[in-house]
């Protein structure tokens, strides 16, 4: 048995599924290949929180998201910046920016139920769930053959172009035989949401340490979402903290910013590991999202890339008038998102570097930095990052409607 496909996507997390709903206007016939039963969100969708650029908004608005979402997000407004054991510190306004925030904060969980509503909202979209990636196999008459298996065994389907929006540990990157380059930056980061003595005001606190960021990010529930980065070393130690400790221990790496810490909910901890494709499309096939680049949350650019990803591909997938797996097109893709990716990589991972190097040698450098962050210049070019904005921008996050 074999069905046909003009795309096929595997991988229904965060990007994946963002991919579905884009290209469900453009009349290709699209599946979508979930490890999860239907009516079951991945393991993605938990109660992390997801720090969506101003161009990831205006791209989730014109695809019907953001409109789906249960709880209103949390705007940021505000940002400020600074390292403990370093002067200076950098403060951003949206206000000056004549912007009413930078981004906003949703939590993944809602972000998982309002991806799931609009993808319910597609009579095109075939799925595939609950369903394995086995492998890729030859191409035949312009169509990958790609090895699944469900329930009832295994199957092969085809698809003129296969997206691998698998993630970290990318079974489609893997069956290409694509290498990567890996940097463990021997820190663990734990997420929670926080309630403090004041409510979020639209304000965004980091913190850098030897051991990695701490945040405070405002999300729409009068709470905030909190991530705190450790040395590797000290993870099981501060997982085995009770909550009196733990909101303690956030106290002394944030101060007073928020007021004090009253609770916090469950933990999480994510290992902190980069991950970068040393390719980025094979025949017939094309890696986004984690799969591409897994990369350090300091800026909380990942989704942001990798949404960007996505809609390059679906922007040049509606553009194209023909074999949307044809070479020029990865060709196309490929060119397209190198600046953007190259950039962002390069601002996360080196800052990452930096900003936890404990040499007592560098703590003049980065605060001359800090100091030389604050003009309006530097500024301009950082804002217009974070939010987004950076290389060949696609139109959906331009705000250009759907």
């Amino acid at each position: 048995m074999s069905e046909r496909h003009d795309v096929l996507i595997v991988g229904g997390g965060l990007v994946g599924a963002s991919l579905a709903i884009a290209l469900d206007r453009l009349g290709l016939e699209v599946g979508l290949l979930e490890a999860s039963p239907a009516g079951e969100l991945p393991a993605v969708f938990d109660q992390r929180n997801l720090s969506f650029a101003a161009a990831t908004v205006n791209a989730l608005t014109a695809l019907g998201v953001m409109q789906k979402l249960a709880m209103a997000p949390g705007p940021i407004r505000r940002i400020h910046v600074s390292r403990a054991g370093d002067f200076g510190r950098v403060q951003l306004d949206a206000a000056d920016y004549d912007r009413p925030w930078f981004g906003q904060v949703v939590v993944a969980r809602d972000f998982g139920q309002a991806l799931e509503a609009r993808l319910q909202e597609l009579p095109r979209l075939h799925r595939y769930r609950p369903m394995r990636f086995l492998g890729l196999g030859e191409v035949i008459d312009g169509h990958r053959q790609v090895r699944v298996a469900d329930e009832a065994g295994e199957r092969v389907l085809q698809a003129r172009l296969v997206v691998g929006a698998d993630g970290t540990a990318s079974g489609v990157r893997q069956a290409l035989g694509i290498d990567v380059d890996r940097h463990d930056f021997q820190q663990t980061l734990f997420v929670a949401r926080v309630r403090s003595q004041r409510a979020p005001d639209g304000s965004a606190w980091e913190r850098f340490t030897d051991t990695g960021p701490t945040a405070l990010l405002p999300r729409g529930d009068r709470h905030f979402g909190c991530v705190h980065g450790v040395a590797r070393d000290q993870a099981e130690a501060v997982m085995a903290l009770d909550d009196a400790a733990w909101l303690q221990r956030l106290q002394s790496a944030l101060g007073w910013r928020a007021g004090r810490l009253l609770d916090s909910g469950a933990r999480s901890a994510y290992p902190l590991i980069q991950v970068l494709a040393r390719a980025l499309a094979g025949q017939r096939t094309v890696l986004l999202g984690n799969a591409a680049q897994t990369i350090h949350p300091l800026g909380a650019q990942g989704f942001n890339l990798g949404l960007r990803d996505a809609l390059t591909l679906a922007e040049l997938l509606e553009d194209a008038a023909g074999d949307p797996g044809s070479d020029a097109l990865l060709q196309a893709y490929v060119g397209r998102r190198e600046e953007d990716r190259r950039q962002t990589v390069a601002f996360s991972g080196g800052l990452a570097r930096l900003t936890s190097n404990p040499a007592p040698l560098l703590r003049p450098l980065r605060s001359l930095g800090l100091v030389a962050a604050q003009r309006s210049s530097v500024q301009s070019m950082l804002v217009g990052g974070a939010m987004g904005f950076r290389g060949d921008v696609p139109r959906l996050c331009r705000g250009e409607a759907a």
